[in-house]
């Protein structure tokens, strides 16, 4: 793994609970981090992959600093909650990671609109909450850094995911605008595209790569500063087009 050294920063993850942000929760403790986790739940979990307190639990047995805070991040003041906790708990907010996510499946002319209503409420609305969130603790800084988890569906089209390619296109075009932004504040906003990963969200595709395998690259963006900013890029050109050499 590329050398990343976060000693003293504070991540905020959300999705933490399981697949690949439960990865890059461990990730970034290994590189030095106080993470705090988030998840709708403490103990239970819908997927198959773990709980929001396991990965807690994991961190701490590794020697690192985790605090586990159940949220609705589709909720502004559940968003509000959490950044506050981590402020008054540890201090600052450094990294935000927003990759909490869903994956519907369906036509346009079948979907329902509640369940296109609750999509965007995780796609896209929770990242928004969360920058909202956590920009006061950044900006008082005059650091921090923001990423978020996209997919390849944003630039291509995929049949009956066409609420999915959406929603991720938006949250690309939502990072692009936030960089410039903040920019001048100190603050790296970038989005990322993990690639085909086995987690619950694809059924665990078979041809997907371990969650382990987004680490390196996640954690390597989470260090950046205002050089590296703007910026949609895919984990499997990590080392090839962009990042470490």
């Amino acid at each position: 793994m590329a050398e990343v050294d976060l000693t003293g920063k504070v991540a905020i993850v959300t999705g933490a609970s399981r697949g690949i942000g439960r990865a890059i929760a461990l990730g970034l403790a290994r590189a030095g981090a106080a993470v705090v986790g988030t998840a709708r739940q403490l103990d239970s979990s819908p997927g198959t992959g773990g709980t929001l307190a396991e990965t807690v639990a994991l961190i701490a047995a590794a020697g690192g600093t985790g605090l586990a805070v159940p949220a609705d991040i589709t909720d502004p003041e559940g968003a509000s909650a959490l950044a506050g906790r981590a402020k008054a708990e540890l201090g600052r907010i450094d990294i935000l990671i927003n990759n909490a996510g869903v994956f519907p499946r369906g036509a346009v002319a079948d979907f329902a609109p509640e369940e296109w209503l609750a999509m965007i409420a995780v796609n896209v609305n929770a990242p928004f909450f969360m920058a909202h969130a956590v920009l006061p603790a950044m900006i008082e800084q005059g650091s921090g850094n923001i990423l978020n988890v996209s997919s390849g569906a944003a630039q291509r089209t995929i049949k009956a995911r066409v609420g999915y390619s959406t929603s991720k296109a938006a949250l690309e075009r939502f990072s692009i605008g936030l960089a410039e932004e903040v920019r001048e504040q100190g603050i790296a906003v970038n989005a990322w595209t993990p690639g085909l990963v086995a987690t619950d969200m694809n059924d665990r595709n078979e041809r997907g790569a371990p969650p382990e395998a987004v680490v390196e690259s996640a954690v390597w963006l989470a260090a950046q500063d205002t050089s590296f900013t703007g910026n949609v890029v895919a984990r499997e050109e990590f080392g090839v087009s962009w990042g470490e050499r």
